[in-house]
């Protein structure tokens, strides 16, 4: 599917491990951003989105970065900084199957990107109708002087006519406090055009766990976001234009298997739509067949062949699920 937007993603990606500690592990790499890229990458080949991240000069950096590569997103924008690594987390999955995670990302290269001046220039040259993608994850790693100036860039880029797309991914490990979560999320919100977000995520940011979807849907019109479409979970996604709202529907999903990146590929596939100018009851249920096939298999990356699957999917759903 051809558009002749450019779409800009900004984001970390870290190293994975995966198993039990001190025993054989399994190696991959993973991070919010990075799937949504990939997956829009998947569906629209000819679109090559820009992937701006920051990674060393070691190997892990550069296996990584020519995997990106081979999944047709556009690593330019990359910036390597020598003195720095990828961050890295592990998943230790106990005898039960349960799963814990823990993180070593203080100091990623990923976390000095916005006040880089590589960075700043590389949206120099992109054209003024270019869509810029982000989540609360690509502001919570960087630094004070980084959310500072990544948000004025973002204003900056605003002025230009660029379309600015945040989904919320609130992780509170991420943050000193919530008040200080708050305070950052709002601003972003308040330049944001399209606000991609999850219910989980809002009632535990703004500390109400009555939060309906329409109480969210107020608040982020009333901020400035055009379009806001609420992700819930197996009930499917709520949209608002402002005008007009609805619900999306989708067929239930029979065996889950690993929900990883479910909402990562819910926005990649959500874009994708939007980007074909698609209304927005289209552009949830793009999104929710997506992350149908995504929930269905182990990891946050599918397999090609199942993704391949996608749009043969849609033309089935389409007139038979709810929207």
């Amino acid at each position: 599917m051809k558009t002749n937007k450019t779409v800009a993603i900004i984001g970390e990606c870290m190293i994975e491990l995966s198993g039990q500690p001190f025993l054989p592990q399994q190696q991959r790499f993973g991070g919010d951003t990075l799937n949504t890229a990939l997956y829009l990458s998947r569906l629209s080949p000819s679109l090559h989105p820009l992937y701006m991240t920051g990674l060393g000069t070691d190997t892990y950096s550069a296996l990584m970065q020519k995997a990106w590569e081979n999944e047709g997103i556009d690593c330019q924008s990359v910036i390597t900084i020598p003195e720095k690594l990828p961050g890295l987390y592990a998943i230790e999955i106990d005898a039960h199957g349960e799963r814990s995670f823990h993180y070593w990302r203080n100091d990623a290269a990923a976390r000095y990107i916005a006040t880089d001046k590589r960075f700043l220039d590389s949206f120099d040259a992109l054209p003024d109708d270019s869509v810029i993608y982000l989540s609360g994850i690509s502001l919570a790693i960087l630094t004070h002087e980084g959310k500072i100036a990544l948000l004025t860039l973002l204003a900056q880029l605003k002025q230009r006519g660029m379309t600015l797309i945040v989904d919320s991914n609130y992780r509170p490990r991420l943050w000193d406090s919530i008040p200080h979560a708050q305070e950052w999320f709002e601003k972003l919100y308040r330049i944001s055009d399209i606000a991609l977000v999850t219910g989980d995520d809002e009632q535990i940011l703004w500390q109400k766990p009555a939060l309906t979807e329409q109480d969210i849907t107020q608040r982020l019109h009333q901020w400035g976001n055009q379009n806001v479409i609420v992700k819930l979970g197996a009930n499917g996604a709520y949209w608002s234009d402002g005008k007009s709202t609805g619900y999306v529907s989708p067929k239930p999903i029979d065996s889950v298997i690993d929900t990883t990146a479910a909402g990562d590929s819910f926005n990649a596939a959500f874009i994708a739509a939007w980007l074909q100018n698609q209304n927005l009851s289209t552009c949830c249920l793009w999104g929710n067949t997506l992350a149908g096939l995504v929930i269905q298999h182990h990891g946050a990356i599918i397999p090609h062949e199942i993704t391949d699957s996608f749009y043969t999917l849609i033309k089935d759903n389409h007139d038979t699920v709810n929207c």
